[in-house]
């Protein structure tokens, strides 16, 4: 008896060895999937930039973490071959400098299905000048408190002078843009707006207008939620940063924490919602600073179609430096922002973190000033920074600020 239930013993693991062998075989015959081509091309929108001597163009498919990346002519196309098939984000950049200015270069599509061989694809490209102000430094994800709830009051904004030459931050206002998070659900603006002229504001604060806050090469401001020290036992002692240094402030008093500290408060210029307290979103925002050509009017609203939230016009030529923020890496193709503005976006990958997102160092200069990344990509600009830091790389504060 032992030996018969041995021998159907063998039996039964030869067939399961041969299903399992076979289906291993079935596997290894399907076929490989066929690798597919795509032809670029772009059109130009330089206004009165110089053309670029190349352009670089990165193709990504952020399900399967597959990346390809090439260069091409702008009067020309390229063909892209070996891509696997799937939704990808094609983005073209490229920077030059002429005439004592550099101009970066920047266009994007998202979401292009590839799928069949020879995909046409065109995209747009734009110029702008690399500003002398930019966003050095955000920190925005907030923190978690000894017992484990979330923080958000220590959020800053670093903005520093990239340049040569003596900037007045007097009137610089920063604003949010609509969308508040990135998300595939953009608002339909009425047929009367052009969107590839303008960004929609959903808050903007100022810098007051009251005298001026010059900034010198390698100099910056910090642009505080709450200009306090974060670590505080009443606030949060688990929080990576003291801002009591910061410049700048926008101060409402929503809560017996909230004090006036040494900062100068900002303007409120434009805030609809019936909440008026600087409360960025910590899962990325979309964000512009620039110097308004005229005074804000909050009057002077547009309202998304079947929508009644209000949101301000800002021009696209008056922005002096833009940053996509987005809650994790496959979201940059929910891009809010124009690609001639920001053609990637940054991100912590998370909320409460505790750390930001800060520029890369392009080159350091006399003094040890340091030159930051400015190509209008935040994909490729920033980094992520543990812990949040003001002032990182030897950024100084303007002399007028006493209180540092």
């Amino acid at each position: 008896m032992k030996n018969r239930y041995k021998i159907l013993l063998i039996a039964v693991l030869a067939m399961f060895s041969a299903v399992s062998c076979q289906q291993f075989s079935d596997v290894s015959k399907i076929g490989e999937v066929e690798s597919l081509s795509a032809v670029v091309s772009v059109t130009l929108n330089l206004g009165s930039a110089p053309i670029p001597d190349k352009l670089n163009v990165k193709m990504i498919n952020y399900s399967e973490r597959y990346e390809v990346n090439t260069t091409m002519n702008p009067n020309g196309t390229v063909t892209i071959p070996n891509i696997i098939p799937g939704i990808y984000t094609i983005t073209v950049t490229s920077e030059k400098s002429q005439d004592g200015f550099t101009y970066n270069y920047s266009g994007n599509v998202v979401n292009v299905d590839i799928v069949t061989n020879n995909k046409q694809i065109t995209v747009n490209v734009g110029a702008s000048k690399s500003g002398a102000l930019v966003f050095k430094e955000v920190y925005y994800c907030g923190s978690r408190t000894p017992t484990g709830g979330s923080y958000f009051r220590d959020q800053f904004y670093e903005i520093y002078n990239n340049s040569e030459t003596v900037q007045n931050v007097r009137n610089l206002a920063i604003a949010i843009i609509a969308p508040l998070t990135a998300t595939p659900n953009k608002p339909v603006w009425p047929a009367t707006e052009d969107p590839s002229l303008f960004v929609y504001a959903l808050q903007i604060w100022s810098v007051p207008n009251d005298k001026d806050y010059p900034l010198n090469p390698g100099e910056s401001i910090i642009i505080a939620q709450m200009a306090d020290d974060h670590k505080k036992s009443n606030l949060n002692p688990s929080s990576p940063v003291n801002l009591l240094s910061a410049e700048f402030e926008t101060l409402v008093n929503t809560t017996s924490l909230i004090q006036d500290n040494p900062a100068i408060n900002m303007v409120m210029s434009f805030w609809p919602s019936p909440t008026p307290q600087w409360l960025t979103t910590v899962f990325g925002g979309a964000f512009v600073i620039y110097y308004p050509n005229e005074p804000i009017n909050p009057a002077n609203f547009v309202t998304p179609v079947g929508l009644t939230t209000r949101h301000y016009r800002i021009p696209i030529e008056d922005v002096v430096d833009a940053l996509e923020l987005v809650g994790n890496a496959t979201q940059v193709q929910l891009k809010r922002m124009p690609a001639v503005l920001d053609a990637g976006a940054a991100t912590v990958g998370g909320t409460y973190l505790s750390v930001s997102v800060a520029r890369k160092v392009k080159e350091t200069v006399g003094g040890g000033r340091a030159i930051l990344f400015d190509t209008n990509n935040s994909s490729e600009d920033f980094e992520v920074m543990n812990p949040p830091v003001i002032r990182r790389y030897g950024a100084v504060a303007p002399s007028w600020n006493t209180w540092k």
